[in-house]
C-alpha cells in the first residue's frame, strides 16, 4: 500500500519541484571555447533518453559548451546516488525514484522534462505484457504470478500493483521479480516469467516475440499524459553552478524539442550499447 501510495504522490506531484534556470543560454557557458566542458551523465538504457543522444549527435549540447559523457544504469534509483555525490552531474529517473529520494531528505532538484505517458491504451510507454498463449486475461489474474520488473520496489513494480488493483485483484499476491529489461524480454518468450511490465523500446521488442498486452497502467491514473520521468541534479551542484545548468536545460530542451519535429529522424543504434 505504501508503494502505491507513493506512485499516486508521484503522478499528482509531476513537475511540481523546482526545476532550474529559463533555458535562456546567453545566461550558459561560453559556446566559443575551445574546450567544451565535459559533463558526467547517467542514463537508463530506454527510449526516453534517446532525443539527447540524437540532440548530442545535432550538436545540441556543443553549440552550449557542453560535451556529454554518458553513463548508464538498469533503474533510476542507482542514479540518484552519484548525482548527490556529484559523481554525476545530472541523470534520467522516473519521477517516483526522484520523489521518494525527495522524501527520503536527498537535496535533488528537477533541471528538464524528461518524458510523458501517451494516453493511449496499448500505445502507452510503459504496459504489462503475457505471452500470447498464456491463460492470464487481465491484470487481475497476475495474482499468484510471476512478473518481471527492471528494478524492485520502483517504478515499474508500483504501476504494475496499480494496474492489478483497479481491475479489482490482489496486488500483494503478486511474485515480482527484478529482470534486467533485455533478459526479461528473453524470459518472457521462453514462459519464464508469467508477466513483463515493460518500457520502450522494449515493449517493441516484447511484441516481436508472440505476446500480447493485458493492461496499460497508466491510464488507470490519467486519460491524457502524465510526466513520467525528469532529468535531475543535486541541490549542490545547481547552487554552486548555475551557468552550467542552465546551457544544460537549454540543450535538453533543444534536444527534446527537435526529437517530438524529427520522429524519423535516424539516431544512434538503440538501445545504446
Amino acid at each position: 500500500m505504501r508503494r502505491r501510495t507513493a506512485l499516486a504522490a508521484a503522478v499528482g506531484l509531476a513537475l511540481s519541484l523546482t526545476a532550474c534556470g529559463s533555458g535562456d543560454s546567453s545566461a550558459g557557458l561560453d559556446p566559443s571555447a575551445e574546450t567544451p566542458v565535459t559533463v558526467q551523465a547517467g542514463f537508463i538504457p530506454v527510449i526516453d533518453v534517446a532525443a539527447l543522444y540524437l540532440g548530442q549527435k545535432q550538436g545540441f549540447f556543443s553549440q552550449h559548451g557542453i560535451k556529454l559523457d554518458i553513463k548508464t544504469a538498469q533503474g533510476g534509483a542507482a542514479l540518484v546516488p552519484p548525482v548527490v555525490s556529484g559523481e554525476y552531474q545530472f541523470a534520467f529517473s522516473n519521477m517516483v525514484s526522484v520523489l521518494a529520494a525527495r522524501d527520503k531528505g536527498l537535496p535533488l532538484k528537477v533541471i528538464a522534462s524528461g518524458s510523458d505517458s501517451t494516453g493511449v491504451a496499448g500505445k502507452d510507454v510503459t504496459m504489462i505484457r503475457v505471452p500470447k498463449n498464456s491463460p492470464i486475461k487481465s491484470a487481475a489474474d497476475l495474482a499468484g504470478k510471476k512478473v518481471s520488473v527492471n528494478t524492485l520496489n520502483n517504478l515499474l513494480e508500483m504501476l504494475g500493483e496499480v494496474a492489478v488493483k483497479a481491475d479489482k485483484g490482489d496486488p500483494d499476491a503478486v511474485k515480482f521479480v527484478e529482470l534486467p529489461f533485455p533478459d526479461a524480454v528473453t524470459a518472457l518468450g521462453k514462459g519464464d516469467i508469467d508477466a513483463m511490465v515493460t518500457a520502450e523500446p522494449f515493449d517493441t521488442i516484447a511484441a516481436g516475440v508472440d505476446t500480447r498486452v493485458i493492461a496499460s497502467p497508466y491510464l488507470e491514473m490519467s486519460k491524457s499524459s502524465l510526466t513520467t520521468s525528469v532529468y535531475f541534479t543535486s541541490e549542490e551542484q545547481l547552487k554552486k553552478n548555475p551557468k552550467l545548468f542552465t546551457a544544460l536545460k537549454a540543450a535538453i530542451d533543444e534536444s527534446l524539442a527537435y526529437a517530438q519535429s524529427h520522429p524519423g529522424r535516424p539516431g544512434p543504434s538503440w538501445p545504446p550499447s
